[in-house]
């Protein structure tokens, strides 16, 4: 191999390098996974948390407020009713629906329209909420600083119950050949309660 004058150029550029001490480096990877680890846990809680109170406190009307629905969320033809731990009786409601590519919007809309009014929802969350729910709870029990506010087992029942409807609506829109590329691009949802709480 004949040597390139670039590649002898930069081997004469690169800075001075000295051995490592193969102790200091096993310590310096031990910390850094215990920081990582104890980062991942926490910034996974707190985006949960985070997302649940955020959407909480902007995206939520309420019953006996002047507050009105979001974009799209004033048909009550895409909604769940579903009684809360403590709020109640809650309507969720579905809304902003836009599918992945536009020329499909008024086939998927006819697909929601018709898993709204014929299919039975609030009967079929009812086996996907424990598991929504577990995972939300089992990640604020693994946080060292425990979340006390009153509202956290409302605020986790919404969450599992909206998570519940995206899953059978996910399914329902993959039975008609909207996945992938084809499917859902955005949509958002709104919950109402009786004896809601947002302060």
């Amino acid at each position: 191999m004949t040597p390139d004058m670039l590649d002898d150029l930069l081997r004469r550029s690169a800075p001075a390098t000295r051995a490592e001490d193969p102790g200091a480096l096993r310590a310096m990877v031990a910390a850094a996974r215990e920081v990582a680890s104890a980062r991942r846990r926490r910034v996974g809680i707190s985006i949960g948390v985070l997302a649940v109170l955020l959407i909480g406190g902007a995206g939520v009307a309420t019953a006996s407020s002047d507050w009105l629905w979001g974009a799209d969320m004033d048909d009550p033809l895409r909604s769940v009713t579903y009684t809360s731990p403590t709020w109640g009786a809650c309507e969720l409601r579905l809304g902003d629906l836009r599918a992945a590519n536009p020329f499909d919007q008024l086939a998927m809309d006819r697909v929601i329209d018709d898993w709204f009014s014929s299919a039975d929802i609030e009967t079929e969350i009812i086996p996907l909420i424990p598991g929504y729910l577990a995972v939300l709870e089992g990640s604020q029990a693994a946080d060292p600083d425990p979340i006390t506010d009153p509202r956290l087992p409302d605020l986790n029942y919404w969450t599992a119950v909206d998570q519940a409807v995206g899953e059978l609506l996910h399914d329902e829109l993959a039975t008609h050949g909207f996945s992938g590329g084809s499917g859902l691009a955005s949509g958002g949802s709104q919950v109402h309660c009786e004896g809601e709480q947002w302060r």
